[in-house]
């Protein structure tokens, strides 16, 4: 066990290296990109390749918001190198057509929340196709889309290099997650609420001690590649715990999973 936490402590080290020398080097513009969900939906995003050999966070929203949410993380990305695909969520922003009708999030059932969680799916098929594997992706989301992300990974075995879920809640729109954390995942997982999101709090506070519950502490699960994180935000919900003196949780969360995608890439070699 010691000599595998060295081994995975040494891979973050030298990946942190190799990505401060890519980060400097000029990144691609910014497409507009669509694609199509198993279920038929037409999803919008935006695509920003990462510096050679870099990570791409699949960034996903909250209810009754959109992609632009996202912006100033996209900014600290950038800097570092790092790629983003962040989606507007059907029924969200440009993402208004699914099966060729007009698709409102204001209008969704229990059941078409769960299957927004198609949208994520069909995000890591969209990067596949431009050569980026699950081992370099991290799914990043906001409130319902931290949900959303985790029931995506879970239900259809995506693989990530990591997971981070901001403000998740135990149930939101119908889509619920506690069944998750009762047993052990292939991927790392962060959790982060502020103590002012009562709701998220004390969801995420659940969440980790279901997971710590089934021996998943940190040191136990990153023999695993399970290891679940609890961190406390500043304050406010989902992405604007990105704001005022949470900027640095930002570059935290970045670091964080480019050290995850150098595990997982050790892993698969």
């Amino acid at each position: 066990m010691v000599a595998e936490l060295k081994h995975r402590q040494l891979l973050r080290k030298i990946f942190f290296a190799a990505l401060l020398i890519t980060a400097t080097g000029s990144l691609k513009a910014v497409e507009s990109v669509r694609f199509k969900t198993a279920d038929d939906c037409l999803v919008a995003a935006s695509y920003q390749a990462p510096a050679r050999g870099g990570m791409v966070f699949v960034n996903v929203h909250g209810l009754g918001s959109n992609k632009g949410e996202w912006a100033p993380f996209e900014k600290v990305l950038k800097a570092r190198g790092v790629g983003w695909l962040t989606l507007d969520l059907r029924g969200h922003g440009q993402s208004v057509e699914c099966a060729g009708k007009k698709a409102d999030y204001r209008f969704f059932s229990a059941e078409a929340w769960n299957s927004a969680a198609k949208d994520i799916v069909a995000a890591s098929g969209y990067l596949k196709k431009r050569k980026i594997p699950a081992s370099r992706t991290a799914l990043c989301g906001a409130s319902v889309g931290a949900n959303l992300v985790l029931k995506a990974a879970v239900d259809h075995s995506l693989k990530p290099a990591a997971v981070i879920m901001l403000s998740p809640g135990l149930i939101y729109a119908g889509v619920g997650i506690e069944e998750y954390f009762t047993r052990p995942g292939p991927f790392p997982l962060l959790l982060v609420a502020s103590p002012d999101d009562s709701y998220a709090w004390q969801s995420s506070k659940r969440l980790f001690e279901a997971a710590n519950s089934q021996k998943l502490s940190a040191k136990q699960a990153s023999v695993t590649g399970g290891e679940v994180i609890f961190r406390q935000g500043v304050s406010g919900h989902g992405v604007n715990m990105f704001s005022g003196s949470g900027k640095h949780l930002m570059e935290e969360i970045a670091v964080w999973a480019a050290g995850n995608q150098a595990v997982a890439a050790g892993r698969q070699n």
